[in-house]
């Protein structure tokens, strides 16, 4: 059974796709027995300056029309012949340390937009699970979450840094994080509203909330952790998307330790 979320991200993309939004053409009122290979690469090629969005699009093509197969819609996949874009960027901006120093100088304990960078940061999870995080999660000297993408369930220690901001922060709240009207952010404005404050603390515009997962990624890397230990804290089910995550890992540091190791003569 798909998820909620899945299938909520999944019809968003095929309604784009139907009504051309981003794409540059419409295909919604074309019969899906007379979709071919060549509409879809010309979509793709469109979008060739998000390879990531394209590539997400022929992945949900390619499930809805094995569904057209299997109901005898038609006899093909036309999918199925069309080659994924090399990825272009690597996907969200990482922050980096001076990225962090600065937020942190910006938002003070004791402010809300604090709070969400210290749970993006401390916890490595995507902002989906952390807006939605409470008091309930928290278990003695562990928050326990689990992840609406995968279902994964992890416990996760509480670092010392969080620990300070949670003492700190002012709840009263079913979540830590709630909107001025008093309820738990939407994605959206929650997204809108890491932006703005980090934005407010002089960071780069690409700056968001998801790019903190990946620093907390990239911190873990840069400390030695092996894979199997960065997977365990963010909940990566693969060590593929592991390395995507931890590309972004200081190549200076990496240099050093691994020279160290080596010796001297």
């Amino acid at each position: 059974m798909m998820r909620q979320t899945t299938r909520t991200t999944y019809k968003g993309i095929l309604d784009r796709f139907r009504d051309g939004n981003g794409t540059g053409k419409r295909y919604g009122s074309l019969p899906v027995k007379e979709l071919q290979p060549q509409h879809i690469r010309k979509v793709m090629d469109r979008m060739a300056d998000r390879s990531a969005a394209a590539n997400n699009l022929l992945k949900v093509l390619k499930a809805a029309l094995n569904f057209a197969v299997s109901r005898n819609w038609r006899q093909d996949n036309p999918a199925a012949a069309v080659r994924p874009l090399k990825r272009v960027s690597e996907g969200f901006y990482t922050w980096s340390e001076e990225d962090i120093g600065r937020y942190e100088h910006r938002w003070p304990l004791g402010t809300k937009e604090r709070l969400a960078f210290d749970l993006l940061l401390y916890t490595a999870q995507r902002s989906g699970d952390v807006r939605l995080m409470g008091p309930q999660h928290v278990t003695g000297d562990s928050v326990t979450v689990v992840q609406q993408k995968t279902g994964h369930r992890l416990e996760l220690p509480i670092h010392p840094r969080l620990q300070k901001s949670l003492a700190a922060a002012t709840t009263g709240h079913l979540t830590f994080l709630v909107a001025k009207t008093g309820s738990p952010y939407t994605a959206k404005g929650f997204s809108q509203w890491m932006s703005e404050a980090a934005n407010q603390a002089g960071l780069p515009k690409q700056a968001a909330a998801h790019g903190l997962r990946k620093a907390a990624a990239r911190r873990l890397a840069e400390a030695g952790c092996s894979a199997n230990m960065i997977m365990s804290v963010t909940g990566h089910k693969s060590l593929k998307e592991v390395e995507r995550y931890t590309r972004a890992a200081g190549q200076k540091l990496l240099a050093q330790s691994a020279m160290r190791s080596v010796g001297g003569t």
